[in-house]
């Protein structure tokens, strides 16, 4: 395992959190040969998550930071973890109930997390519920694996 990116934020703004997205993205492109439909999700699990820090967990106040951080775990899977500043949420009472988007429909609450937990492998919180890490498999080859073999 090795960390690939580790970086603190500070702010709500757009902006920086777009970038924010942006650089963790091409770090994993920097790393792994992900195809366009990888990258499509790779970026919606990271405007999710950093989407729920910056609004749910810090209740958008500009002064509060967003930490990230990228890690290999093997050639083909990937942790990415998010950290804000909030005082957490009951996630196993969450996750132990319906969906707020299941219930209600027009609802937009759990929308993220259930599409996150669809897509990764796995999802896991810290005890306070500020933090959270999922691994995600991918399937194409490391860059580095692929350079080898040529």
């Amino acid at each position: 395992m090795s960390i690939l990116y580790s970086k603190v934020i500070t702010g709500c703004d757009s902006n920086c959190v777009r970038n924010l997205i942006q650089e963790m993205i091409n770090c994993i492109k920097s790393v792994y040969d992900i195809s366009d439909s990888e990258e499509f999700e790779f970026r919606l699990i990271l405007n999710e998550l950093i989407a729920n820090g910056t609004i749910h967990g810090n209740k958008r106040l500009c002064d509060k930071t967003i930490t990230a951080q990228i890690e290999t775990i093997d050639e083909n899977t990937v942790s990415i973890t998010i950290e804000d500043e909030g005082s957490g949420f009951d996630y196993k009472g969450f996750f132990e109930k319906a969906y707020p988007c299941d219930v209600n429909p027009f609802s937009e609450r759990g929308r993220g997390l259930k599409l996150i937990k669809a897509m990764c492998d796995n999802i896991h919180f810290n005890q306070k519920g500020n933090q959270i890490q999922i691994c995600k498999s991918i399937k194409s080859v490391a860059l580095c694996q692929k350079k080898v073999s040529n």
